[in-house]
């Protein structure tokens, strides 16, 4: 291997260049580049390379491989992710990060999530076990803590830039809501003009290189409810209205995607009618309601759990998740189009804590392979 590293690295006539050596790895499946990470200080220095990532992805596009679950457990033992095929089974462990206590989890994007603490936040890749803090948004000395109205962050990917950012939305009394913008790789936050004078929920998705972000136009109120679009790569804001009947109640109803594109999802089932307004053009706000209908087993299903719709998966079955943990914990998959439905079950994930509600909370989204490194 030394002799490789040598050649690799040597001026000779029978070195490689590094272009080549670049494409090579590029190549390589996930897995693998985990393992040569292993190998060398110079296999190491190629794939923690800042532009490799997207290298990569070239050849090995994002898609999802299952599902990543959230467990918020305790103050002292932290956030916990793990990672789920669709056809269910045992859950892996991927990474714990500690200490710290958030509710808060963004969707993933290309396989990154990012924890909202409020002033501040950490952005996660469970698939490399990685996870990093963003800076504070002001200084926990600072009196603007203690009068901090709300304090939410967005996450989502540039796709022209082939940047990750963070969207940070501020309420201070006396000013309308700020907004900042945060890029991985620098060190500090931007401050960007023209957003509305909202203020925000902590319901954001990002599809195509914008962040939705559901927000309020009345504070405290569960009416009036918009969607807010960000550019990621012009930084610009654009207030689009919400469809006539659809869910204003923020408790009630969840901003996901579903087949690709932004939707507001109704996501209680009890009635076994769900419906889904589709957001088919931003720019000319077009919406397109989907209305089904759960299976007639649906309660059988369900068992005593509360299941929301979390979205769709590649197969363009609709995603049915539980909110709580359980002894035995299953996940639902729904077929529009046969108004069929598979169930799955999985173990591995922690024990119900009788005691404490919110370490009980979990939540699901995409597991994606991305070897994004934070060191």
């Amino acid at each position: 291997m030394k002799k490789r590293r040598h050649l690799a690295s040597s001026s000779s006539s029978k070195s490689i260049p590094p272009d080549i050596i670049f494409d090579i790895f590029a190549r390589l499946p996930f897995k693998s580049l985990i393992r040569f990470r292993c190998v060398s200080k110079f296999c190491y220095s190629i794939i923690t390379n800042a532009s490799f990532p997207n290298l990569h992805a070239i050849h090995f596009p994002f898609k999802p491989l299952g599902l990543l679950i959230t467990c918020p457990t305790t103050l002292q033992t932290g956030q916990r992710f793990f990672s789920l095929d669709f056809d269910g089974g045992t859950a892996v462990d991927l990474l714990t990060v500690s200490p710290g206590f958030s509710r808060y989890f963004t969707h993933s994007v290309n396989g990154l999530v990012c924890m909202d603490f409020g002033l501040c936040a950490t952005i996660c890749n469970p698939s490399m076990r990685q996870a990093v803090d963003v800076p504070l948004i002001c200084s926990l000395k600072s009196p603007l803590v203690n009068s901090t109205y709300y304090c939410v962050n967005s996450f989502g990917f540039d796709p022209v830039s082939k940047r990750y950012k963070v969207l940070n939305s501020w309420g201070i009394p006396g000013r309308e809501t700020e907004y900042r913008v945060f890029t991985l790789g620098t060190n500090s936050w931007r401050l960007v003009n023209g957003g509305p004078p909202y203020y925000p929920q902590r319901q954001s998705i990002c599809v195509d290189g914008v962040v939705y972000l559901r927000s309020c136009t009345v504070m405290c109120s569960v009416n009036g409810s918009v969607l807010v679009a960000f550019d990621l790569q012009t930084e610009s804001f654009r207030v689009i209205t919400l469809p006539e009947r659809a869910p204003q109640d923020g408790y009630k109803s969840d901003l996901i995607v579903f087949g690709g594109r932004p939707g507001m999802v109704n996501y209680q089932t009890d009635n076994k009618r769900v419906s889904v307004w589709i957001l088919q053009d931003c720019f000319n706000e077009v919406w397109v309601k989907h209305t089904f209908v759960l299976p007639l087993n649906w309660k059988g299903l369900q068992g005593e759990q509360k299941y929301i719709v979390a979205g769709t998966v590649p197969t363009g079955e609709v995603l049915l998740v539980p909110q709580i943990l359980s002894s035995h914990l299953f996940v639902v998959y729904y077929d529009t189009k046969t108004n069929s439905s598979r169930k799955v079950e999985t173990s591995g994930l922690p024990e119900y804590k009788h005691n404490d509600l919110f370490s009980n909370i979990i939540s699901f989204t995409n597991y994606e392979e991305n070897i994004l490194s934070f060191r």
